[in-house]
């Protein structure tokens, strides 16, 4: 009777004491707290793992690195519109980030005035970016040489790009009363972008040098849309 032995004496974990007991664990059984050993030397290996993990997320680069945002080529890429530096070697090598900034910066503005047009701004860009393309395609010949430079992805990085004025306009229009004044600053920040916009794609394709006056009458009828937008 090795495990259901009565002892005399003994307490009910074996030890010694006053009072009948019950032997709970044999003599030969193996200990509880040694059957739980493995598992916590399997606890701590998995803790090495998970650390060994965390010093791998450590390595990876930022996430705007990995989705080819360059925050400072942004930045210099603005500057270089809001000063109409147009001959800067920035404008040669517009991203797509920085076009869709200015799209929902143009966009938000135009929720704190109560206006929900998102989905209108973001549309509206792509249409406008395809008509722009095949347009400038046209003028400058789909089949020469110097029409590789005014790809789609060109052209809606220039359109985003060039509504920069307008995001000024918009911010603008909540301290300004709607009247003549609004409508001024508008038609003058739809002249800059328009203009932006024409000295860019001359930029990216030479064939397009003497046509910027050509180019201009699409780009204002882009962007005074925009400007309606935010005035109305």
């Amino acid at each position: 009777m090795s495990e259901w032995t009565m002892r005399p004496g003994g307490n009910a974990y074996g030890g010694g004491g006053g009072g009948a007991g019950v032997e709970w664990f044999s003599a030969g059984a193996p200990s509880s707290y040694g059957s739980y050993a493995p598992g916590y030397g399997a606890a701590a290996g998995g803790y090495g793992g998970a650390t060994t993990n965390s010093n791998s997320f450590e390595e990876e680069p930022p996430l705007l690195e990995e989705l080819g945002i360059d925050v400072g080529a942004i930045f210099l890429k603005t500057r270089a519109v809001l000063m109409c530096r147009f001959s800067s070697r920035y404008l040669d090598d517009l991203d797509m980030g920085g076009a869709l900034l200015f799209v929902f910066l143009l966009a938000g503005l135009q929720l704190l005035m109560g206006k929900l047009h998102f989905g209108v701004t973001l549309g509206w860009s792509v249409v406008c970016s395809l008509l722009l393309w095949f347009l400038l395609r046209q003028l400058a010949g789909a089949e020469g040489a110097e029409a590789k430079n005014l790809d789609l992805y060109g052209c809606c990085c220039v359109v985003g790009y060039s509504m920069l004025p307008l995001v000024g306009f918009a911010a603008a229009a909540l301290l300004l009363p709607r009247g003549p004044v609004t409508l001024a600053v508008g038609g003058a920040c739809t002249a800059w972008a328009a203009l932006t916009a024409s000295r860019i794609f001359a930029r990216r394709c030479p064939a397009l040098e003497d046509l910027k006056g050509v180019i201009m009458y699409p780009c204002v009828l882009t962007y005074a849309t925009f400007a309606l937008l935010v005035a109305y």
